[in-house]
């Protein structure tokens, strides 16, 4: 039996694209440009990408690249002139002097992804450079499909911070009157999952979102930062910065936590942690070997770490964040009165935390004061396949040096899993 001939990563996104999968063909497209630079396929497909999301300066840079590999193409050269029309056009329309109509407010609606606290903060916080790219209002809104929520509390995200808004998803269900995806509308925009991943408008990505006229789009499926980075155009403020500039930009503009939970961050720092430099570790447990199957090995790296730094700062406390009974008893036993850790819900088994029937409310508060008490340390050590961890970077501007992570930083790679259906 002969093995059929592995289809180029250029000829897969061309297809996704035909099935109006744009996410997945993006991906594809920038990963065929990483093993050949020359792939003129994959340029022309971004360009195209580009015009029908209305980003002609980034149209006419892909559709020129793919003309100089192939100068007799007249098709790439029409396709570049076109962009280079709209593109002309757009500043045109900027910058006219003519009186303009009051433009019609627009608004993104953020509902919760539905998994772990910091996996969805990552999907709001990449929705929120969505709605800068795209000049929308963000709203925020955690229904009955959040982890975190409490019994007669409508909106989950406001248990822990502030509004990113005046904004609200009832205000939009009596004001909209044009809504995107079409699953949604001013009767079931209150509802959860609708089609989130099977059926008409499921599996969203921000891509979709990126040149609709509706007033209110709602994003309801995860999607990163680094989905966007690439569909940023030279003209706006966010374009050349990179990712972790993003996040911090957008956690530091966002991302307030609501007083009375600030005022006890405040208060376990000011009388457990004053007068001590301290290094945050994060070691994940429980339900995250089912993730990542070389768990164990990133596990082994943390001591030897962190004994290195108590060489050098023998005074120096350990500030212990872990899903795990087992990690915490080990970390206590090892280091002994250095450890420190909140008094929060853990696993004993492969359970995770947060699918262990513990209250929502009272767990997102614990993961949320965790997070912003590593951020008070003076260095960090965590996982890099981890949203926790992940997230902690963005809390503060770390000093040179002292935030590492243990393997690759999961949000710069492109989630082809929720894709690839």
């Amino acid at each position: 039996m002969v093995d059929a001939p592995a289809v180029s990563p250029a000829v897969a996104a061309n297809d996704a694209l035909a099935r109006g999968n744009l996410q997945l063909a993006d991906y594809l497209c920038r990963e065929a440009l990483r093993e050949n630079p020359q792939d003129a396929l994959a340029m022309s497909l971004l360009g195209h990408m580009a015009s029908g999301l209305r980003r002609y300066q980034l149209a006419d840079a892909w559709f020129t690249r793919a003309l100089s590999l192939r100068p007799d193409s007249g098709e790439i050269g029409a396709w570049r002139d076109r962009a280079r029309e709209m593109a002309q056009a757009a500043r045109a329309l900027a910058a006219s002097t003519a009186p303009k109509a009051l433009a019609r407010p627009r608004y993104l609606l953020i509902k919760a992804w539905g998994y772990g606290f910091w996996s969805d903060m990552d999907h709001v916080v990449g929705q929120l450079l969505l709605a800068e790219l795209t000049g929308r209002t963000p709203v925020v809104h955690w229904g009955a499909n959040t982890l975190f929520g409490a019994e007669g509390v409508a909106n989950a995200f406001e248990l822990f911070f502030r509004p990113v808004s005046g904004a609200t998803q009832d205000g939009l269900a009596a004001w909209g009157q044009s809504f995107f995806p079409a699953k949604w509308t001013a009767a079931t925009l209150r509802d959860e999952n609708v089609n989130k991943f099977q059926g008409p408008g499921s599996r969203t990505s921000a891509l979709h979102l990126l040149a609709r006229d509706e007033d209110v789009v709602v994003s309801d499926f995860h999607g990163k930062v680094v989905d966007l980075i690439g569909w940023i155009e030279p003209d706006s403020p966010w374009h050349g910065l990179d990712y972790p500039t993003i996040y911090r930009r957008l956690y530091a503009k966002y991302v307030q936590l609501q007083p009375a939970l600030q005022a006890r961050v405040d208060a376990f720092a000011n009388e457990r942690m004053a007068g001590r430099r301290w290094v945050a570790v994060h070691v994940r447990g429980s339900d995250k070997i089912t993730e990542l199957r070389d768990l164990e090995l990133v596990n082994a790296q943390y001591q030897h770490r962190i004994d290195r730094m108590l060489q050098a700062d023998p005074a120096m406390g350990i500030f212990l964040l872990t899903d795990s009974e087992h990690f915490a008893r080990e970390y206590r036993q090892k280091y002994g009165e250095r450890v420190l850790a909140a008094d929060v819900a853990r696993s004993s088994d492969a359970t995770g935390v947060h699918y262990a029937g513990h209250e929502g409310r009272k767990l997102g508060e614990e993961v949320v004061m965790d997070a912003h008490l590593a951020a008070r340390c003076d260095a960090f050590l965590g996982n890099g396949a981890s949203n926790v961890s992940t997230a902690i970077r963005h809390l503060k501007d770390w000093a040179p040096g002292s935030y590492e992570l243990i393997g690759n930083d999961f949000l710069t790679m492109p989630n082809l899993m929720l894709h690839r259906w």
